[in-house]
This record gives structure tokens, sequence and C-alpha cells, in this order.
């Protein structure tokens, strides 16, 4: 006998807040800790979103990129020294694409390199970007771009492909090289001696990894599900998986659901870093935010340590399905320590729990009785002595409230801990959208200087 599909439903919601009642997330209780705002100004001052594309320069200035769903791509650079925002260019004004009728460049969405000359390369990226109406094959490609900012120039040193931009980016100097990873699944190379590009084949078929990394010795490794890792090496040329070496998966936090499979993004790495210290990389999953350590040399294929989970601190000992996805922002401090950004509620662009229902949102604060903006949170680990504390809600001095943040960087000459993300925008004139069509933001730049005794409980 079939049961009605409503009240199969019905059942099913009811058993998944029993479930989940004695495993919610704690109710906010973090203090604030103030950080510095930056505007973006000389841009559209529409620009919505960011990934990955922060950078802190040997010079001391920051490179950034933010993107527009629906137009063009912005490159900023910021000097700390002088607490100025240069806007270098707007992408698709720079390739000629804007009024053509063409999709246009709306997106960085790596983090930079830089070369010996102080010279910062990227790649550029469209996606979604122009009217759905307009033919997506009119969009003309991407780019490898270079900024000289001694002769404040930017250029066009070679093109990616026909079609496919980049999702994750590194500059690996040993072979002098940008490897760029392609929304085609596809790895990249652009010799830099050479002044040309190469496919090395594909690297993934289903969802692309959005970082990948080069070690010391000049091999480059990116993710993909479920949680494996490829390789890259420029001595043999070849790309291959590492066949034993696996990433931590907690069962409990991957997807549930046919239409969005185990082999969604959550079962590999959002963000990872190289550590020339420790000589290893560190990152952090998607699903559960668990900060992990790969160390590459570590065996044949290196070794996989799973050490501390960098969500918010409401949801560390919470069933793990509930914690937000990862956020890109990620950093290692000059004094060995890793901060990272996490959300405190529903992520800032993709939701906790994948759940077959229309309104992704409005079930999860169902399940956890809560509708609260997805704010920031700062939580660092220090790496010496394996700790780690959330050291509070982000609010700029004026107590506005920081939203999803896309990225970070350490600064290399003031050694302060930078993001660039969703800042509450209450200017009418200044929102450049709105979280959930309720919450206004726009861009902003904030800053934070790292205190010797911050890891240690302060008294309330």
């Amino acid at each position: 006998m079939r049961l009605p599909i409503k009240l199969i439903a019905a059942v099913w919601l009811l058993a998944a807040q029993g479930a989940f009642a004695e495993t919610k997330p704690k109710p906010a209780t973090s203090p604030i800790v103030t950080v510095q705002a930056h505007r973006f100004t000389g841009g559209s001052e529409r620009e919505d979103s960011m990934w990955s594309a922060l950078y802190g320069a040997k010079s001391g200035k920051l490179y950034i990129g933010l993107c527009t769903h629906a137009e063009a791509a912005h490159f900023f650079e910021f000097d700390p020294a002088t607490q100025t925002m240069h806007h270098i260019a707007d992408l698709t004004e720079f390739k000629g694409e804007r009024g053509q009728g063409v999709r246009t460049s709306g997106k960085i969405h790596v983090r930079m390199g830089e070369d010996e000359q102080g010279r910062i390369h990227f790649g550029d990226f469209c996606e979604d970007s122009g009217p759905e109406c307009v033919d997506p094959a009119s969009y003309r490609g991407p780019h490898w771009l270079r900024y000289d900012p001694k002769l404040r120039k930017l250029e066009i040193v070679g093109q990616i492909n026909r079609q496919w931009g980049l999702l994750g980016f590194v500059l690996e100097p040993k072979y002098q090289r940008l490897y760029g990873l392609g929304e085609d699944g596809h790895l990249y190379t652009f010799d830099l001696r050479k002044k040309a590009t190469t496919d090395l084949g594909r690297v993934d078929d289903w969802d692309i990894c959005r970082t990948i990394f080069a070690d010391d010795e000049g091999n480059v490794y990116g993710s993909f599900p479920i949680g494996r890792i490829w390789k890259y090496d420029p001595k043999q040329d070849r790309v291959f998986d590492l066949r034993a070496t696996r990433l931590p998966i907690d069962p409990r936090a991957t997807p549930r659901t046919m239409s969005n499979p185990l082999i969604d993004r959550k079962t590999y790495w959002r963000v990872i870093e190289w550590d020339p210290v420790d000589r290893v990389a560190y990152g952090v999953m998607v699903g559960d935010s668990m900060l992990f350590k790969f160390d590459v040399r570590d065996g044949p294929e290196g070794k996989i340590t799973p050490l501390v989970r960098l969500c918010a601190e409401r949801y560390v000992n919470a069933d793990p399905s509930f914690i937000p996805v990862s956020t890109l922002a990620l950093t290692i401090s000059r004094d060995h320590r890793i901060y990272y950004a996490p959300v405190v509620s529903v992520a800032f662009d993709y939701a906790g729990v994948s759940w077959d229902v229309a309104d992704e949102r409005k079930f999860t604060a169902r399940l956890t009785g809560e509708a609260v903006p997805p704010e920031s949170a700062l939580v660092v680990y220090d790496i010496a002595t394996k700790q780690r504390r959330e050291l509070g809600l982000m609010r700029t001095p004026d107590g506005r409230r920081v939203f999803g943040l896309g990225g970070a960087c350490t600064g290399k000459k003031d050694g302060k801990i930078y993001f660039v993300g969703a800042i509450e925008e209450r200017d009418p004139k200044r929102v450049a959208n709105k979280i959930d069509n309720r919450w206004p933001f726009s861009m902003g730049l904030v800053s934070y200087t790292p205190a010797k005794d911050e890891m240690e409980e302060k008294t309330r």
C-alpha cells in the first residue's frame, strides 16, 4: 500500500525536526570584534560579489577583484600606507565588450599571483555575466592578464581558451608558469618565458574546486569529488589522481538528496594555502569547515591530517549538517596563525543543507528555529599550539555588520589580516544588493590587527 505523497512529506518533516532537535546550533553568544572598513571607490559601486580575488603584494599593497554577475568585473589596488583605493580597470570596458551585444567578463574568480618584477597576474571569467537573451557563445573568451604597478599598466598576455574562464589560479615561480583551473574542468598553463598557453587536460568532470596550490617543487594540486586529489607533476608533464590519499569527509555533512548527490562540492576542499614555513598545505573542507594539513612529502602520495573545525563556535558540537558551507576567506599570518571567516547562519551564497524544497532558507530556519543574517565570525587557529578560538562577530567601528566574506590575505608589510565581502549598508544610495532580499549590503575591504594575547580567553 502506497502512502499519499503529502503524508510522506509531512512525516519526513516531523522526523527531520525531531532528529535534529538535540543537535541544533547554540544561540548566538559570540563577543564582538571590531574591524576597520574601507569602501571601494571609482568602480560602478554596484559590484555585488567577490570570490578569492584578494592578494597581498610584496610592496604592501593589496589587489582586489570584484564581480558583477550581470555586467563587469572590476580590478582595484589598495595602499594601506596612504589608505587610498585606486580603481584600475573595468574589465568589460578594458576588453572592449561593452555595448557590443556580447557576454562579458563579469568575474575575477581567482587569487592573484606576483612575479619577480612585482607584476600582478590573474585570469578572468564570464559564467553568467550579461543578459540571458544574449547568446553565451558570443563571449570572446577568458585571458591571462598582467598588471605592472610601476607603469600602472594592465595588459592581456595571452588567451586561456575560447569559452571557459578560471575558478582556480596559481603563479608557480620555479618553472615560471601560470596555472588555471577552468570551469570546463581542464587545467591550463601559461609559460611566462615562451608566452604560450597549454591545455593539460581534464582534471574534473563535475563541480570544479575553487582553489589550487603549488608546492615548492613546482607540483600543482587540486581537489575533486569524492574527497579526491589530483596532482600535476611538471617533471613528468603529467596529471594523475592520488590513489590512496583522501580528504576528511564527515558523512553526516554530505548531501542526502538525488537533486544534490554525493558528488556535490561539499566533498572536496573549499580553500587551501601553501605554507612555506612548514612546507605543507592547510585547507578547509566545503561541507563542515574541517581544517586539515596536507603534507605532500609524507609517503609516496602525501598525507592528510584532520585538525579542527573552523566553523562558527555555535556549530562546533552541533549536527554537522547544519554547518553553513565554508567560505574562501582564509589566510596564514606572519606569526604562523590561520585566520578564517565563517558565516554563522545560512551561507552568503550557498545553503548549508541541501533539501528538496522550494525555499531552502525558510526551511532551514524552521529546523533551526532562527532566521538571522549570514554574519561573519573571526576564527583563529594557532599552528604551533594547535589551539582554536573564535574571536567574535565582526563589526565596523560604526556598528555595521559584516556579512559573507569571499577572500582573505595577510598584508606583507603591516601584518594585518584583510578580508573582502559584503558589509551592511545603511545608505540607500550605496546599496549594491540585498541578501535574501532582506539585508542590504555593499562590498567593502575590512582589516584586523592581530594581537599577541588573542588566543587567551578574555573575562566577560
